[in-house]
């Protein structure tokens, strides 16, 4: 098959895994809500956490990073048993792009998605850096509790990881290296104007925080609260049946 035919492939197949939005699907079967009519309107991690709270913000953020990363890797292996290896990273990343394109331009809503930051993490965590993916996610992390601007961390991130890709390639001489460095640092300038508003209200000093810690602590309570109705019930349990009990001994 034409290595051309190939790319054509990945793209279209990429693109249209992409428009799966998992907030969308999480906002709904979990609350009934529509993410897009709710806060910012951004079906994305953080406007699930500032509107439905912290699991399912994690729940969205872990399936769109396995979403990413699974096609990504699946697309290099792919190519790699059939006789097209030189190009098996090259078409990693040249996934990754139709994946988070498709994400934040869905045909079928409209070419109104999220913003591809969870998707970004995805397509940097599956690869051989992956260990450098996870101490910047955990300094950054840090950061965000300190903070509380989530868009600050994503491009922490996602610059931090695109300098370390990009010395990868050349350091390592991966095939196409420069097609690999040209995919990455075009998705990074299309996360920055993903997130111009964010940077607007930022130097307005409006923009929203994240209210992260907020959001875990609501959530620890609830099932701290939901524990304790659960114990109340099961040592109330035994008293009713022995009442229950005591009223059909009076009876008889």
């Amino acid at each position: 098959m034409n290595i051309y035919l190939i790319f054509a492939i990945i793209a279209v197949l990429s693109y249209f895994i992409g428009t799966i939005n998992f907030s969308r699907i999480i906002a709904w079967r979990s609350a009934k809500q529509d993410i897009t009519q709710l806060g910012s309107g951004n079906p994305g991690t953080m406007n699930m956490l500032r509107n439905l709270g912290f699991l399912p913000a994690l729940l969205t953020f872990l399936a769109e990073v396995v979403k990413a990363g699974v096609c990504c890797l699946v697309c290099k292996i792919i190519l790699e048993h059939t006789g097209y290896a030189e190009y098996a990273t090259l078409a990693y990343f040249f996934a990754g792009a139709f994946i988070i394109i498709g994400n934040d331009f869905p045909v079928f809503f409209h070419f109104k998605g999220g913003k591809g930051i969870a998707c970004m993490v995805g397509m940097f965590l599956f690869t051989p850096l992956w260990w450098v993916g996870l101490i910047i996610f955990v300094l950054l992390a840090i950061l965000l509790a300190i903070t509380e601007y989530a868009f600050i961390s994503s491009f922490g991130f996602i610059v931090g990881m695109s300098i370390a890709v990009t010395v990868h390639v050349f350091t390592h001489s991966i095939p196409y290296a420069i097609g690999i460095v040209v995919i990455v640092w075009l998705l990074t300038i299309l996360a920055i104007i993903q997130h111009r508003g964010n940077l607007v209200r930022m130097f307005k000093g409006q923009e929203h925080k994240a209210h992260f810690k907020s959001s875990i602590k609501r959530f620890f309570k609830r099932q701290k609260g939901v524990e304790e109705i659960k114990e109340e019930h099961v040592e109330s349990a035994p008293e009713n049946e022995i009442i229950i009990e005591d009223d059909e001994k009076n009876g008889n």
